[in-house]
């Protein structure tokens, strides 16, 4: 596999992943899925594709003023997916509880009942912030879903690999910078920070 593509995939909430694309938040929340090892969230990979799903009462768990990302599932859905981002991580945040995500609001564009679902999942591990630098494809790919694709899983091959060439950034490095700084400064009373990823 050449530096240019990248053949695995985190799956995450379309929403989610427009969020990214277009810089309106540079982080996501992960505990894990029922068929983790471990049952337990994995960051194995430090570059990866997102892999777009989708909830159901999706608009209950954005805020009103990004409800314009929510996009009906379509009716083909179980035939394919588009592929449109990639990601990469610069730091991993340990938090305890959806009281230290307060202070974040202004950075995501989920409701404060999407947060506390997802820390109150499994109340005795801490959920993973993880904070991205956030690419748009020049092309989104259109991916056949395989059988090995499906279920409550966060990672996924992705067979031909995609080319990631003449991908852009969701927002320049200087506010990416700006933002990511401030995340941290928001967060470092609260919680611990893990070492950043390389």
């Amino acid at each position: 596999m050449s530096a240019s593509t990248l053949n695995i995939a985190l799956k995450e909430w379309s929403a989610t992943i427009d969020a990214l694309a277009s810089g309106d938040q540079i982080f996501i929340l992960r505990k894990g899925g029922i068929r983790e090892p471990n049952r337990h969230f994995e960051l194995p990979h430090n570059r990866f594709l997102l892999y777009p799903t989708h909830y159901h009462e999706a608009d209950q768990l954005l805020k009103p003023e990004f409800r314009h990302l929510l996009e009906p599932e379509p009716s083909n859905s179980t035939d394919y997916v588009s592929i449109r981002a990639w990601a990469e991580v610069t730091d991993v945040i340990s938090v305890d509880s959806a009281e230290h995500l307060a202070a974040l609001s202004d950075h995501h564009v989920w409701t404060d009942q999407f947060v506390t679902k997802r820390i109150a999942w499994k109340p005795r591990h801490a959920a993973d912030l993880i904070i991205l630098k956030t690419y748009a494809l020049a092309t989104p790919f259109k991916l056949t879903v395989e059988p090995y694709h499906r279920g409550c899983k966060s990672w996924v091959d992705i067979d031909p690999p995609v080319d990631t060439t003449g991908a852009k950034p969701a927002i320049l490095d200087t506010e990416w910078e700006q933002r990511s700084r401030e995340i941290n400064r928001l967060l470092s009373q609260t919680t611990s920070q893990a070492v950043p990823t390389t």
